[in-house]
């Protein structure tokens, strides 16, 4: 009897081993721990977190250092990232439950322990699974975690992006307000020459009118400028999950321009090999084989158990069966025919992705490549010439062999080439910072 009893206690356990089985796949803790190492700012309440200080003057880093731990966007991949982890183990678990049940028979109205049964088994409405499909879903859900952590991480140069080009175009529009009222001033200037010479007879209305039209045309621009500043930093402070309000002090200079000291060649490379989005969807992918491999495990047989004994000790039971899943055929192969149509896709998908961030990756070198051959050209030869032609204008102007107007017009073309280089020199960064978002790293003259 004793032996019976131990076999029975076998049975049971056996039957709760798998029914509360749970298969962890390698590099399930690892992920988890990234996880949290990357995250630490966001398992604290938005009221608790402590955000980067932001100094009054900040500098473009900065920015995306507070941005990146503020914004709502980048908490909720982060978000994303963590379910998909925890969907892990879920898929990994068994479907299944232990069910205890108990029956008695009852005659002449007594209850006897011996006509009394103790049955332990799963539930009745899911079999066990075998264990290796467990094993290969749970490998599907990690790979699919993988490609979540890796979005977040290329969520997080996007959003350095982002903040880059809002900042640039702030600090751009803060300059040319500044060439534009140097030009006004020229133009104000002007005025005043032209009047003068009208009340001498040596200039006509029509040149009054022309100057007068020139500095209300300047001074619009200006205004219209200076409206487009709220703008500019509600956009800002958007990035930065803030109150549009918020004031933040414009640059009283453009943003110094990042050289990039390494090749075409080996950038492009760099991106193949790094871009977050690629890695990601390269994990899909083999997620999607998992499911080709689970959808055909589908074949192997489910099974339940049963064990059951009296209360007396005089009687054990042990029941099995066997879920042959020979009626749902076409149904496996359908499933399987569409997890190879899914791998399929992804793989379509993956190809066309790196094809188009190819194509940007070479928009965005090519325009950087042009924006400094033209910025050398601004500022070895351009610029030093036309401060020259100023200097000469006013040379000329204070020894009576020019006009005002003429020191004017020079001062005016040099402010006009001052504007130009400004927006190309500011396109040059953002474009840069596409590039970086690509990479998935930040590029200076050291790289």
């Amino acid at each position: 009897m004793i032996e019976r009893r131990k076999r029975w206690l076998l049975c049971v356990g056996l039957a709760f081993f798998l029914t509360g089985c749970t298969v962890h796949p390698a590099g399930e803790r690892e992920e988890r721990q990234a996880a949290l190492h990357n995250g630490a700012a966001f398992t604290q309440p938005v009221e608790k977190r402590q955000l980067p200080p932001l100094s009054p003057d900040p500098s473009p880093e900065d920015l995306v250092r507070y941005a990146l731990a503020s914004n709502a966007d980048i908490e909720q991949r982060y978000w994303e990232w963590r379910s998909a982890i925890e969907q892990i183990p879920q898929d990994g678990t068994q479907a299944t439950n232990l069910t205890i049940s108990a029956g008695t028979t009852i005659s002449k109205g007594q209850l006897s322990s011996d006509r009394t049964t103790l049955a332990a088994l799963n539930d009745p409405m899911a079999d066990i699974v075998w264990p290796t499909k467990l094993s290969v879903a749970s490998q599907r859900a990690l790979e699919n975690a993988r490609a979540a952590g890796l979005r977040f991480a290329q969520a997080k140069f996007d959003l350095r992006a982002k903040v880059l080009d809002a900042w640039y175009a702030y600090a751009l529009n803060a300059e040319l307000i500044r060439i534009e009222q140097s030009n006004a001033e020229l133009l104000a200037t002007g005025v005043l020459v032209v009047e003068a010479r009208n009340r001498a007879g040596a200039a006509g209305q029509q040149d009054l009118l022309k100057a007068s039209n020139e500095l209300d045309l300047s001074r619009n621009d200006l205004a219209n400028m200076q409206a487009q500043l709220p703008a500019l930093l509600s956009a800002l402070n958007a990035l930065l999950g803030r109150p549009p309000e918020v004031a933040l002090a414009a640059p009283a200079a453009l943003p110094t321009t990042r050289p990039i000291s390494e090749s075409n060649g080996k950038l492009l490379a760099m991106a193949q090999r790094e871009n977050p989005e690629l890695k990601a969807m390269a994990a899909e992918i083999r997620g999607r084989g998992s499911s080709i491999e689970l959808a055909k495990l589908q074949y192997v047989p489910d099974f339940s158990l049963s064990a059951g004994t009296d209360l007396a000790g005089l009687t054990q039971s042990l029941l099995g069966s066997v879920t042959v899943p020979f009626l749902r055929h076409e149904a496996i192969d359908a499933a399987i025919a569409q997890a190879e149509a899914n791998l399929h896709s992804t793989e379509a998908a993956r190809r066309q992705t790196q094809n188009d961030l190819g194509a940007r990756f070479v928009g965005d070198i090519s325009a950087l490549r042009d924006a400094d051959r033209q910025l050398a050209l601004f500022d070895q030869v351009i610029l030093p010439r036309l401060a020259r032609m100023v200097e000469l204008s006013r040379s000329a102007y204070e020894s009576g062999q020019s006009s005002l107007l003429d020191l004017l017009d020079s001062q005016r073309s040099l402010l006009s080439v001052r504007r130009l280089v400004a927006e190309l020199r500011v396109a040059r960064e953002k474009r840069l910072a596409d590039l970086e978002s690509i990479l998935a790293r930040p590029l200076d003259a050291s790289d």
